[in-house]
């Protein structure tokens, strides 16, 4: 017998469960090791969490939160998906499944009023990607995640800048401007990443007419990656770099089988000139800091497209591809990019 239920805190075990059959990427393999599945749900005010079972048996996983952001000219009700999966040995004929998930999914937030239900999805995901075009949805933009290995070196004593948290965000908000996605305030996201201790700084850089600036955010507290699988070629650089970095400001390797703990940029806004020069500097200065805070790597987020930032090369680095897929609701046209991306959503 099939159904579908809304989650309860007495799944969590279940569903941790799903999501270590859930591995990410190819080339580099990485599981997310949660404390809590339902902490990203927490992050957001109004949001839900589906299950399918069949026979009693957890076999998928949808959630969603209802959001008011930034559509064109007006302030709009949309819907944000995540934590799509399937169970692994259900994963075939589960597709069926999936999409009656997707339904039910799409009946309550059509209710709610929704404009639409979009995603972020890894470009090599494809399952969950041809289930959401085949479902109606469309890819509308892309936006990568560059990933660098923090540095052994001296701790810069970079100031968070949090004990004026409003004018900060004020600042953000000034700089990003009313985009599509962008949620009316950010201080609710902010503040509550403050609140919960995840909000580690608002790092910046200025020199003369030029500035720099990125949020880092840990949430080593409540998951971690842990590597399944690593590409020969970093394999070997890691069997290169890793014991010189014990006595040098050079990047280390993670290896399978150990945990990663993330530090996470969001935010990135260059300005002037020297601006992209700048933030490659900050991003180097964080990296020695994030060492000092245990963390094992840096995530950078930013839609290709960001007027704001294009995110510097750094050797050694890796970078992720997402895509941003919009399944319509009640909307006739798809919102145009540049689109704004939510922490919290992430």
């Amino acid at each position: 017998m099939f159904r579908i239920r809304e989650a309860t805190s007495d799944d969590n075990n279940a569903l941790l469960g799903l999501e270590a059959q859930s591995p990410q990427g190819t080339g580099i393999s990485i599981l997310i090791d949660r404390e809590d599945y339902f902490y990203r749900s927490k992050l957001h005010n109004r949001s839900k969490i589906l299950i399918a079972e069949e026979n009693d048996k957890l076999v998928g996983v949808m959630a969603f939160a209802i959001k008011q952001v930034h559509l064109e000219d007006s302030i709009e009700p949309v819907a944000y998906f995540y934590d799509l999966r399937g169970e692994a040995t259900y994963r075939r004929s589960m597709k069926r499944g999936l999409f009656r998930l997707w339904k039910a999914v799409l009946e309550e937030i059509e209710a709610a009023g929704a404009q639409f239900i979009y995603g972020h999805v890894k470009a090599d995901n494809f399952d969950s990607l041809s289930v959401s075009t085949k479902i109606g949805g469309q890819i509308v933009s892309s936006f990568d995640i560059l990933s660098l290995p923090c540095l052994r070196g001296a701790d810069p004593g970079l100031d968070p800048h949090l004990d004026h948290l409003d004018q900060e965000v004020e600042r953000i908000e000034q700089a990003v401007g009313i985009r599509n996605l962008r949620p009316p305030s950010l201080q609710d996201a902010y503040k509550r990443g403050n609140e919960l201790g995840y909000l580690r700084g608002i790092f910046r850089l200025e020199r003369k007419d030029s500035s720099a600036q990125i949020s880092a955010w840990d949430l080593t507290r409540i998951y971690r990656g842990r590597v399944l699988r690593m590409p020969l070629e970093l394999q070997v650089l890691a069997k290169i770099l890793n014991p010189l970095a014990r006595i040098c400001p050079l990047p280390r390797i993670p290896v399978a089988g150990e945990q990663i703990a993330y530090l996470t940029l969001f935010d990135p806004i260059c300005k002037g000139p020297d601006g992209r020069a700048l933030l490659k500097q900050l991003i180097q200065k964080i990296r020695r800091q994030a060492y000092h805070d245990k963390a094992d790597i840096l995530t950078i987020f930013a839609y290709r497209d960001d007027p704001l930032v294009t995110l510097p090369r750094i050797f050694p680095e890796r970078i992720l591809h997402y895509h941003t897929v919009i399944r319509p609701i009640t909307v006739v046209e798809l919102p145009d990019p540049p689109f704004y991306l939510d922490v919290r959503d992430i």
